[in-house]
């Protein structure tokens, strides 16, 4: 046998699953979704706790103008910081004033801790003060909470995500719901970059009690998954594909239009 040959052989060996072990299963993809159902009242009276460590109500952030309400986990190392920057980008290009809306996240990781929202407000103030230096930033809020008000709270606006390995922590959607004044659903934000003229229609569909137009965007899914297990390549990286094909053929339809102009 040739040194090739051998080391084709090796190869083949270690590629093989072992005699009598099968290949191990896909893994599931979690079980996470963003679906609110518009005219859903939030609780009002859900404690939590802000970003300088004192005591509030969900209520506290009501009545006024409408608030974007963002489930959040603060320190992410993914998507979130990005949702944060989107929504920021969408009410600076919605024409509004930042009076127009109440910007409020709350975190979905337990551990998260008041100390950890202050420094992702630190984050998102000086993110504001790069896009409009001289216009005053919205009011923000960054709230921690039990568990179980977590839940109740996520569970009024369609909120589902879940806990995976000790290594990953959080699969969860990406976006964001609106609330009217009262504290009822308006409208569904979904992703990490929302246009300006989208924002403005939802706050103001909000704030005079009227439903948007409906969109029909893609959801984004912020899995933070074990690697090996590849359940976040395959939701994450299928979009990506997806995005990216059709990407490049609207390119090659812009290029084929234009060799054809005489």
């Amino acid at each position: 046998m040739t040194a090739r040959r051998a080391w084709l052989a090796a190869m083949a060996t270690l590629a093989a699953p072992a005699r009598g072990q099968p290949l191990a299963p896909t893994p599931r993809a979690p079980a996470i979704s963003f679906a609110p159902r518009p005219g859903t009242p939030v609780p009002p009276g859900l404690a939590f706790t802000d970003e300088r460590g004192r005591a509030c109500r969900l209520a506290d952030f009501l009545g006024t103008a409408p608030v974007i309400l963002a489930p959040a986990w603060y320190r992410c190392p993914q998507l979130c910081g990005l949702l944060a920057q989107g929504l920021l980008e969408a009410l600076h290009a919605s024409g509004l004033p930042s009076s127009a809306a109440r910007l409020v996240f709350v975190s979905i990781d337990p551990q998260d801790a008041p100390a950890d929202a202050a420094a992702r407000l630190r984050v998102d103030s000086d993110y504001w003060r790069f896009l409009a230096a001289d216009a005053p930033a919205p009011a923000m809020a960054a709230l921690v909470g039990a568990p179980a008000t977590v839940r109740t709270l996520m569970d009024a606006i369609g909120y589902a995500w879940q806990p995976v390995t000790d290594a990953a922590r959080l699969a969860h959607p990406a976006g964001a719901v609106v609330l009217a004044p009262d504290g009822r659903v308006s409208s569904l934000l979904p992703g990490v970059r929302i246009e300006g003229g989208e924002m403005r229609a939802a706050l103001r569909a909000a704030a005079d009690g009227t439903a948007p137009s409906p969109i029909d965007r893609l959801v984004l899914l912020c899995a933070h998954l074990d690697a090996s297990s590849g359940a976040h390549d395959g939701i994450v990286l299928a979009g990506v594909r997806v995005a990216g094909g059709l990407t490049l053929a609207g390119l090659a339809l812009l290029a084929l239009r234009r060799r054809r102009t005489p």
